[in-house]
């Protein structure tokens, strides 16, 4: 059902639907009508459910897929009926979608041998897309024109201006894919290998390079858009946060100087700009930032959780821990958060196990969630707890600081234990060396029978090393160290009590060299 759902979801067809052209398209009392409301009133309908409503019958599968195949032909074949002005859209959208109008129409023409009314389709849409710079459009309607004036009309002089247009903007084109495909290899790589940083670093340098020069002969949107992209990836895998915010600044003056609104570049630049303000704990201009632009994310939508949970960082690195709390109520509260990809949810989940600490740690002057469960929040975040690349570290950390809070010490031993071997088996000390680090400091707790005092002392070399790499510098994603991890560490300390602990299953001191190994 997921591609009928995705169709009926994300269009919009409720004008269409208070037309008269609706009951032809679906006409009422039919099957194909009474499927269409069926999912417009449930986004989780199944097809068991489905066939159950429709056919009284959980087995009437086979009868289902038929039904559902030619109601999604009947949507498919009505999408240029659609109101392109939809609420959110930016002008430069709306464009977007009226010059695909005009192509399909003038395209139909040509094969209907109606050429002269496809013309004048394919002139509006060059003016339109000259405007608003699509490229690729402005290059096929060029390519239409020329062929029609110089071999049908034997109009010289129109056709020497749309032949020039037509190789200028296959040029611009081709600058604009090579600059696409440059910055889809190194993310690519960056997703699905395990290059180092560096290399990362000299091959996105390299691939700029190449960009550049085009930067400051062109203006293209697309071309600007993805060579940006790539002089920031340029300089964030160097984790120098201060020229990416200076080069998101830039970028985004470059954009608001276009003679149209587009969303997409603003979205991607001021988020990019208040990642940098996590990086260098810069909460007040991360927070102007969120303040004075955060409309542009429309709440619900995906980009509109992951703006909030850069705030959440934000706050949280920078100890503005009641503002961290606020803004994780507020996203649990939203109601469009059960629909989100499961990355998105559990995200949240971990924010959550987060803030209840620090209001348990009387960090955020708030109250703890009473019916907040360790147990229930680990099942919450299967994904992520399986992730043995990062992502799943928050989580070890957050169970074993419940469980010291929590008092429960014999639980909280054999979490050591296992972060213990975790970290030998995992953590790398390049990939990973302030989580390494961190990790080894909680390992020395159980060692000294939790003594708040003992801990410290056990732990302070490592601490040291923890200062010798700030995050800002460290080589890992942000929403790893989701709070730094020296504030954690005090809060952990606060956590301990004054006196020893004789559990059950106190370990003996190990016996190791005083060399640190990492």
């Amino acid at each position: 059902m997921r591609d009928l759902i995705e169709l009926i979801h994300r269009l919009p067809w409720r004008r269409l639907q208070s037309s008269p052209m609706w009951g032809t398209l679906l006409p009422p009392d039919t099957k194909m009508a009474r499927l269409f409301s069926l999912v417009q009133a449930n986004a989780d309908l199944t097809e068991a459910e489905a066939a159950e409503e429709l056919y009284g019958s959980t087995d009437a599968l086979s009868r289902l897929r038929s039904l559902k195949s030619k109601t999604k032909e009947r949507l498919l074949g009505a999408i240029f009926l659609l109101e392109p002005n939809e609420v959110g859209f930016s002008d430069r959208q709306q464009a977007y979608c009226e010059c695909q109008r005009r192509w399909a129409t003038a395209l139909a023409l040509l094969h209907k041998k109606a050429p002269a009314v496809a013309v004048e389709q394919l002139e509006i849409m060059l003016r339109h897309a000259e405007h608003f710079e699509f490229t690729e459009l402005a290059m096929s309607a060029a390519f239409h024109l020329r062929h029609y004036y110089g071999i049908l009309m034997g109009d010289v002089e129109k056709y020497r201006y749309y032949r020039r247009l037509y190789r200028q903007y296959q040029a611009l084109w081709s600058l604009e894919n090579e600059a696409e495909e440059l910055y889809g290899d190194i993310t690519s790589l960056m997703a699905a290998t395990r290059a180092s940083q560096q290399d990362i670093a000299l091959t996105a340098q390299s691939y700029t390079q190449r960009i550049e020069p085009h930067l400051r002969i062109h203006t293209s949107f697309r071309l600007h858009l993805n060579g940006r992209l790539l002089q920031m990836l340029a300089y964030s895998s160097r984790n120098d946060y201060h020229t990416v915010a200076n080069l998101c600044e830039d970028a985004l003056s470059f954009f608001r100087s276009k003679p149209y609104q587009s969303q997409l570049p603003l979205q991607i630049f001021y988020y990019q700009l208040v990642v940098c303000c996590v990086q260098l704990r810069n909460f007040g201009r991360g927070q102007q930032v969120l303040r004075e632009h955060g409309h542009l994310y429309l709440p619900g939508t995906i980009n509109w959780y992951k703006v909030q949970e850069l705030y959440f960082l934000l706050a949280t690195h920078t100890q503005h821990y009641d503002e961290a709390f606020d803004t994780c109520a507020t996203v649990l509260q939203n109601a469009e958060l059960a629909q989100q990809p499961p990355y998105i949810r559990e995200a949240w989940k971990i924010y959550e196990a987060y803030a209840q600490l620090l209001a348990h740690a009387r960090r955020a002057d708030r109250i703890p969630n009473p019916t907040f469960r360790i147990g229930k929040f680990l099942n919450e975040v299967p994904t992520f707890s399986k992730d043995l690349r990062g992502k799943n570290i928050p989580i070890l950390i957050a169970q074993l600081l419940f469980y010291i809070q929590q008092k429960r010490y014999d639980a909280a031993i054999d979490r050591v234990e296992a972060l213990r071997k975790y970290t030998d088996r995992y953590v790398r000390k390049n990939e990973r060396f302030r989580s390494n680090c961190f990790l080894k400091m909680l390992v020395q707790i159980p060692q000294v029978a939790f003594h708040r005092e003992a801990a410290a002392r056990k732990a302070e070399p490592y601490l040291k090393r923890l200062a010798q790499v700030p995050v800002e510098v460290a080589n890992q994603p942000y929403e790893v160290e989701i709070i730094p991890y020296e504030d954690l560490w005090e809060m952990t300390l606060d956590l301990l009590p004054k006196e020893r602990i004789r559990s059950r299953t106190t370990p003996k001191p190990t016996q190791k060299r005083s060399s640190l190994v990492l």
